[in-house]
Formats: structure tokens, sequence, C-alpha cells
């Protein structure tokens, strides 16, 4: 059984996409019937679609990853015509039966660590502001107060990787929406987790996540709270190399990309 993967676009210096973030989890594991679909012109028995991108459909099985769940997307549409839908939160989604929440995940080879040159690296786009209009909030009130830097979109891994390792705390604050008071847990969390220490904004797919809150990252539901975890972070490293230390142990434990390959693989035996 060869499973068969396609999204958008193809690995660039610049951005992976999780089909990339997959082939080299399935390297790394010596799995060999993990394929890029553009390798090979098919037909092909097992497809497994991860947004964005147009679907192609397999012989015996058509999966999905739909990403983005909590932001505007028209891949709900193509639930219907897949066999097995993968949703990356449980935040947002519509309901379906075929319907299985899989969260993204970090590569366990992107850790550097660094001398800490920054207070906090504020990790996510900034724009466009109708989307992110909470996270440029919160932004500009950590500004006032500490020293901060941004990551968005457009960096290699490599030095993506090296700027967040370079702040005593990743801030992690998800894309809200008008649909959802909250936003989803995006690949940025389980990567800063596997640098860390991460302070978040909660959500729901927090609890589903197997972490505990105070021991491997800390968490904010207004203002004040996150205010207060700022200041607890910044005030002690032995607080920040403990939350780091733990948070790094439970990403690799959990959230890696090798989890999530398997998962997928161990649906497709189950659906033979």
């Amino acid at each position: 059984m060869n499973l068969y993967l396609k999204s958008e676009k193809d690995q660039t210096l610049v951005s992976w996409t999780k089909k990339d973030y997959l082939l080299a989890a399935a390297k790394r594991l010596g799995i060999d019937c993990v394929k890029d679909v553009n390798d090979d012109p098919g037909p092909h028995d097992y497809i497994l679609n991860i947004q964005p991108g147009e679907i192609g459909h397999g012989v015996k099985w058509t999966g999905l990853w739909h990403i983005d769940v909590s932001l505007a997307s028209d891949f709900p549409d193509y639930y219907k015509d897949v066999d097995t839908v993968f949703v990356a939160s449980s935040v947002g989604v519509r309901p379906d039966p075929r319907q299985i929440v899989m969260f993204q995940a970090c590569d366990p080879t992107f850790y550097k660590p660094a001398k800490k040159t920054h207070d906090l690296i504020f990790c996510g786009s900034l724009s466009p502001a109708t989307i992110y209009e909470e996270r440029g909030r919160v932004y500009a009130l950590l500004k006032e107060k500490y020293d901060c830097v941004t990551v968005g979109k457009g960096l290699t891994p490599d030095l993506y990787i090296n700027t967040i390792s370079k702040s005593r705390v990743q801030l992690v604050q998800p894309g809200y929406t008008k649909v959802s008071k909250y936003g989803m847990c995006a690949q940025r969390f389980f990567e800063c987790l596997s640098i860390g220490p991460v302070l978040c904004a909660y959500t729901p797919d927090l609890e589903l996540l197997g972490l505990v809150e105070g021991r491997d990252y800390l968490c904010y539901r207004n203002d004040k709270e996150l205010i207060e975890n700022m200041d607890k972070l910044l005030k002690s490293k032995k607080l920040r190399d403990r939350i780091a230390k733990n948070g790094r142990q439970q990403a690799l434990n959990l959230h890696t990309y090798e989890h999530r390959l398997i998962s997928i693989l161990n649906h497709l035996n189950d659906h033979k």
C-alpha cells in the first residue's frame, strides 16, 4: 500500500507545506510507502489531500487534512466527497461523521539553542488586520512594556526556528474569527513548545493535547493574566527553563510529524 500526499505547492526554500513535513518524517522513520503525488502520474489507490490545494481522488481511499479550520475556508465543501476528514482543531469544525481531529505538529529537528536577546517573540502574522485584529491588539499591548520581536511568513525553516529560539518567551496568539471566540492551536504552538517556554492564548484545543498548563506551558485568558504570566516568566529563569524542558519533552513524546504520520497510516490499515 502506497499513500500519496497532495497539496497546493511543492517544497521551497522559504516555506514547507504539511506534505513536506510528513515526507521528511517518513524518511526519518524509514517508511518508503509514503510518496509525493507529483512523483507518480497515477492512478493512485490512496491519496491524502492537504489544505490548501485542489482535491485529488484515490481509487480505494481519499483523505483530506483540513488545516485552517478556524479561518474562512471552503474546504468543508469537500467533506462529502472524501472517505476521511482529518481536522487540525476542535474549534470551528463543521460536524461530519467521518471527521477525526488530528492536530498539526512540530518537526523534531527544529531545535536550535541560542543566546536570548529579546523578552519575547510574537509568533504569527499580524496581517491582514481583518483576520488578525485581536492578535494586533495583543501585540500592541505587549510592545508597550516588553522588548518584542515578531516572526511571520516568508522565512526559511532554519531562520524561522533560529529567530524563535533567541527570545526568553515564545508567545502564541491564534487568529480569531467572528464565527468563533477561540482560535485554533496551530503549528506555531507545537514548534514553540519544542523550544519553549510557551505562553499562549487559551483555546479548547489545549485540553486535548495531553499537556498540563503550568507544567508544560503557561496560558492566559485575559489581558491581566497575560501580563502577570509574562512578568512571572521574565522574573524567573528557573521557571522558564523548567517549562521549556517539560514542553519540549511533551512535544517530542506526543506531537511530532512522525506521530501524525503513524496515526494516518494506522487509520488506513483499519480502513482496508
